[in-house]
């Protein structure tokens, strides 16, 4: 296993949000993390990524070495994240949020036009990132992330198709895909169970804090297993999988 998380805990304050996770998961491969709100998802991942500011205990080991540990130089060589809310403080054009990636390591131009290409922002890259739809933002921070990331490293996302209409899920999706084919190693947090039915090879599904299931997705997204744990009953149409998420009228009858 490439990385590996090793009896995990973090606390926010008093309340312990991650409790005792180990888990792996190997190169080339996107491991989707799933639950429902509050179950730990984004806790787990920010200290993954070693940027959990609070107490936490465990240990999350990429290719033998500690991310927790590692210099800020170390850690931008191995991990890109991406957060569920992107934020620039800063009056930046999207061109220059996609520069960051270079700012504790330094990329070529190149790179950052290749990654512009990847998410398909070039139209976006000379208006101002605050002027910017949630999903353009979103894109924008993805080909950010995709400017830092080297092939064979860890990408860590946060919801990532938070705000994305049906072609940017498509456009982001098949880069995902294209990079855990290089060999990365991509770990994103989804609430979109039929998209991680799409998407992922492997599923690691938190709640309350612990891992109940983690496995290759077919073996952890069952339906029975699905409508217990998330309270909404699923179907599988020609192999995919869907929500029932409006109930069934049946016509009136006289």
């Amino acid at each position: 296993m490439n990385l590996v998380i090793d009896s995990m805990c973090v606390w926010h304050g008093a309340r312990e949000a991650v409790r005792g996770v180990s888990v792996g998961a190997a190169a080339g491969r996107i491991v989707a993390v799933i639950g429902r709100n509050g179950s730990g998802k984004s806790s787990l991942v920010r200290a993954i990524a070693g940027l959990h500011a609070g107490p936490r205990s465990g240990a999350a080991l990429w290719q033998g070495r500690d991310l927790a540990r590692m210099t800020a130089v170390d850690r931008a060589r191995s991990v890109a994240y991406v957060a569920q809310r992107p934020l620039v403080a800063a009056d930046f054009t999207a061109r220059e949020v996609i520069a960051l990636a270079g700012s504790v390591v330094p990329r070529t131009a190149d790179r950052l036009e290749r990654a512009i290409d990847a998410l398909a922002v070039r139209e976006l890259v000379d208006r101002p990132f605050a002027a910017l739809s949630g999903g353009e933002q979103q894109r924008v921070v993805l080909a950010r992330a995709l400017a830092q990331h080297d092939l064979g490293g860890l990408l860590v996302l946060d919801e990532p198709f938070n705000a994305m209409d049906l072609a940017e899920q498509h456009r982001v999706a098949g880069a995902l895909q294209c990079l855990a084919g290089a060999g990365s190693l991509v770990l994103v947090v989804l609430h979109d169970l039929a998209l991680a039915d799409a998407l992922a090879h492997d599923v690691w599904w938190m709640e309350a804090g612990r891992l109940r299931a983690s496995g290759p997705r077919n073996g952890v997204l069952r339906e029975s297993d699905l409508a217990e744990g998330f309270g909404v009953a699923f179907e599988r149409l020609d192999g995919t999988l869907r929500p029932i998420v409006a109930p069934r009228c049946e016509p009136a009858t006289d």
